[in-house]
């Protein structure tokens, strides 16, 4: 059967790049001691990711066809009725993203700004420990939306065999009656999308101080360290800002 382009270049990197920073703040924050100096980074890569997630919020409303949120089927009849096409066996297919799909990325967009909310809460030290125990819930709850969508994709691929396990790396799948493929990939919008990803972690780093692990953003410094560590926030004020003892 004849492929056809569906999902542009913007689309398939933001999935990738958007993958990898999950796997990166999920380790990270699970496996990693949190007195380490590598605990801090899964913060920041946790809030590159909610940057993505703004950046998909826009293309998702002046996106090409089948990355605007306007052709996501978010219905629960429709959610209900691919199900059970596929417990059936039954050849039930969407050129853009199916009613699986289209739930998976809505509710992996909505737990990450919750992730970025509690996070937040955490370091700010407001109620500490019971806005950690939401966040790690949190985490794992992304987790099982991942492993879902991967085993939901293969699934969908040995009963419809249309080239969706693969359609994010090509952006192409086999051809739908009366669905329309895209014929613009948008790699304006994907430089854009990576000087703007960029960009942004660029200033993440700048804003870092490793030292402290405290990040200076927007007028606000965020203590992204574990353990306590007012002692080294007194070191460095006093030996890198010039605040040395007067000795005479």
């Amino acid at each position: 059967m004849k492929k056809v382009l569906v999902y542009d270049l913007p689309l398939r990197v933001f999935h990738w790049i958007f993958a990898l920073l999950f796997v990166f703040s999920f380790s990270v924050g699970n496996f990693i001691d949190d007195d380490s100096w590598l605990y801090a980074y899964h913060m920041l890569s946790g809030i590159t990711m909610s940057f993505m997630v703004i950046l998909r919020i826009f293309w998702g409303i002046w996106g090409t066809k089948y990355s605007k949120f306007s052709s996501f089927k978010l219905k629960p009849s429709e959610l209900v009725g691919y199900f059970k096409h596929i417990l059936s066996g039954d050849t039930k297919r969407d050129l853009g993203h199916n009613p699986a799909s289209s739930y998976a990325g809505v509710l992996m967009f909505i737990n990450t700004f919750l992730l970025l909310l509690t996070g937040l809460l955490m370091v700010t030290g407001t109620s500490k420990d019971f806005f950690e125990d939401i966040h790690e819930l949190l985490g794992f709850s992304f987790l099982i939306l991942v492993i879902s969508h991967i085993v939901g994709v293969v699934l969908h691929e040995l009963r419809n065999k249309d080239g969706m396990i693969f359609s994010m790396i090509n952006g192409k799948k086999d051809t739908v009656t009366g669905q329309d493929p895209i014929s613009n990939q948008a790699p304006f919008v994907l430089v854009l999308l990576i000087i703007l990803t960029l960009s942004f972690v660029s200033y993440l780093g700048k804003s870092y101080n490793t030292s402290t692990q405290s990040l200076n953003i927007l007028g606000t410094s965020l203590n992204l360290g574990e353990k306590d560590n007012k002692h080294d926030v007194e070191y460095y004020n006093k030996y890198y800002n010039g605040e040395e003892d007067d000795d005479d």
